[in-house]
């Protein structure tokens, strides 16, 4: 069964239609009418998609987007790639059981669950809307969700800012220990080290890069190797780093040393190599006839 879409006619003399560039009247009746709409006006719609059917470029579609976004008319969520027309049931509005059915469903399959509840809001306040849409799931859950992300999302912009201000001791000794410029590729990288050792991470990196120094090889892939097997070995603290240092000196002084046994010669071996010795003296100093005088 083929899908359709309507346009009320009032759309075209809405204000803000009339007052649009031919451009941006043609990409708005394409974000009511496209192939991914849904009853509600909230779907997913990637960036592909919309170059693919309008034959825009991505630069085109990019700034289409956030004009509209600008406008107020649309909001966009780039997790999801869900588009939510805040003005959809202004224009698209139905009292059919049938539809309100769809609309039900299509709040159902929402992703970006603040779009719903922006739905719902707005068409119960709708006059010409003689239903009531309940909201597809429980309110309180759905703010404490929403509570969460944005705690989370706080902590996680303190963190960075605290980065920011706080400069890792162990980037003062990579730049003053000789392994040259700290590039930010590097800097993320001993960032991202720092982080995987947890509370004495920059402790722990700084130690790497004193080991790096006092081998005399001061360069990261080096360092990076230290890290690498400290991680694999479950350290996070440097008094592991250190105990375990202790435990391999310990046993590799504690090794058995081969003994060195002295092979112990027959008088026969002895008279043998004492006669081949003299005869060799003789052939050295001039004949056969030459005395060798030995005590």
């Amino acid at each position: 069964m083929s899908t359709h879409r309507y346009l009320n006619v009032s759309f075209w003399q809405d204000a803000f239609v009339l007052d649009l560039t031919p451009e941006e009247k043609y990409f708005y009746i394409y974000l009511m009418t496209n192939s991914k709409t849904s009853q509600i006006g909230i779907y997913e719609l990637p960036s592909r998609v919309i170059e693919l059917e309008t034959g825009y470029n991505r630069e085109t579609v990019e700034k289409l987007l956030t004009r509209f976004i600008e406008y107020g008319k649309i909001e966009y969520n780039q997790p999801t790639k869900e588009i939510y027309i805040r003005n959809w049931a202004k224009f698209n509005w139905n009292n059919s059981e049938k539809v309100i059915t769809r609309v039900k469903a299509d709040l159902e399959n929402v992703k970006h669950q603040p779009f719903a509840i922006k739905y719902v809001d707005y068409v119960n306040s709708l006059e010409k809307n003689n239903k009531v849409i309940q909201y597809p799931y429980s309110i309180d859950s759905l703010w404490k969700k929403e509570k969460e992300k944005k705690e989370k999302e706080k902590e996680i912009k303190e963190k960075e800012n605290e980065r920011e201000t706080t400069r890792p001791s162990s980037f003062d000794i990579f730049e003053q220990g000789g392994y040259g410029y700290l590039d930010p590729i590097t800097m993320q990288k001993l960032f991202a080290w720092i982080d995987d050792f947890g509370d004495e991470g920059d402790s722990i990196v700084s130690k790497a890069l004193d080991v790096g120094i006092e081998a005399g090889i001061k360069n990261y892939k080096y360092v990076n190797g230290i890290l690498r097997n400290w991680h694999n070995k479950g350290f996070k603290t440097t008094a592991e780093i250190d105990a375990n240092e202790i435990a391999r000196q310990t046993k590799d002084n504690n090794q058995v040393k081969p003994n060195v046994q002295t092979t112990k010669r027959s008088p026969e071996e002895i008279a043998r190599l004492k006669e081949r010795n003299e005869r060799n003296m003789r052939q050295m100093l001039g004949g056969e006839d030459v005395e060798i005088i030995t005590e």
